[in-house]
């Protein structure tokens, strides 16, 4: 039976949790699925519980962690598939994933995109989907303008293999993390991105509101919101250079970004400005890129713009007691509405 898809499960440390999404993997209704599993120098337990599975998937093993790059540079140079997803080791497929997605394609499509459903780090449900705003069809266009294009994150993409294997390897030196950027941003480049309507997976958050340093900022990351921020435009700048140099795909520097990232920028900059890493911005400018990025950014209606551009003054503008009500939310900010209240009354 020929190989239709590559499932590469990528590990570090995850012992915790890589059986879990293993189990998914193996589970596809799709004939012809091949699980790959790479682990990228783990030290806990994850040798022993990957050891269990040797006799019905790959396994690809780093012997010291050098970075993300070099998982998914294994991943794919251990792929036969026509399609290949790299699913992180926390995440999971449902049985139909691979079949729906192949399902959904055509001879013109480059990837396929489905939304993960949130889960907590015990896999119990937490409510809602991510991403919250996919884009879909040629998003070249959104890449030209924007730099990038909403969509999921990286265990919810199946590429097809031919269009993101001119990108790789890359250098892992240069990827320790967000290398996935790499063949979201370029497989677009290769054809179209096809979405499938109803969530296919599930996507891990592995920590609660209060133990991250960024208020209102919900996604598992490494570091910093700062960091966070610098890394997006890192792979960014990153992934477009190797659609230069491997493809000849020129883009010129983009002046925008995504609202969401304008989000995390601006978030970055309010909440913990000693280590913001733009010393140029402003809340002007933050302000400007915003009003500017919804105005290019299609898929907001006019409330959700609204609703957008109201958080960014908020945050941008309001003392820094309600702008930190701003970012978590609406009730924290009614509360604080109410206390400034109260003060100016007495």
């Amino acid at each position: 039976m020929s190989i239709s898809a590559s499932i590469v499960v990528l590990n570090y440390n995850y012992g915790r949790f890589v059986a879990a999404a293993i189990e998914s993997a193996l589970a596809q209704t799709a004939p012809g699925c091949e699980v790959i599993v790479v682990d990228n120098g783990s030290t806990d337990d994850s040798a022993e519980v990957i050891a269990r599975y040797a006799d019905r998937v790959r396994v690809v093993r780093q012997p010291v962690n050098i970075g993300q790059g070099q998982g998914y540079n294994l991943g794919i140079e251990a792929a036969r598939g026509e399609w290949i997803v790299w699913l992180d080791a926390d995440d999971l497929l449902d049985p139909d994933a691979i079949s729906t997605c192949l399902a959904a394609a055509d001879d013109h499509t480059a990837k396929v995109q489905y939304a993960l459903r949130l889960i907590d780090a015990e896999g119990r449900p937490l409510g809602g989907l991510m991403p919250y705003l996919s884009h879909h069809g040629d998003v070249v266009p959104i890449i030209r303008r924007l730099g990038h294009y909403a969509g999921p994150p990286g265990s919810g993409n199946l590429y097809r293999l031919r269009a993101v294997a001119p990108y790789f390897p890359v250098a892992p030196e240069d990827w320790p993390i967000c290398t996935d950027t790499v063949p979201f941003l370029t497989a677009p480049f290769h054809g179209r991105v096809v979405p499938v309507e109803r969530p296919l997976g599930s996507y891990r958050l592995h920590r609660k509101p209060a133990d991250r340093d960024a208020p209102g900022y919900r996604g598992n990351y490494s570091g910093s919101v700062g960091q966070e921020v610098r890394l997006v435009v890192d792979s960014r700048e990153r992934t477009l250079e190797l659609l230069r140099q491997r493809s000849g795909f020129h883009i010129d520097p983009p002046a925008l970004m995504l609202p969401t990232h304008v989000r995390h920028r601006i978030t970055s900059w309010r909440w913990a400005r000693a280590a913001h890493p733009f010393p140029e911005d402003s809340a002007e400018s933050l302000w400007a890129l915003m009003r500017a990025s919804l105005q290019h950014c299609p898929g907001y209606g006019e409330a959700q713009r609204a609703a957008l551009l109201a958080w960014a003054a908020g945050a941008l503008f309001l003392p820094a007691p309600m702008a930190g009500a701003v970012m978590n939310g609406a009730q924290p900010l009614r509360e604080a509405l109410g206390r400034w209240r109260r003060r100016s009354i007495s």
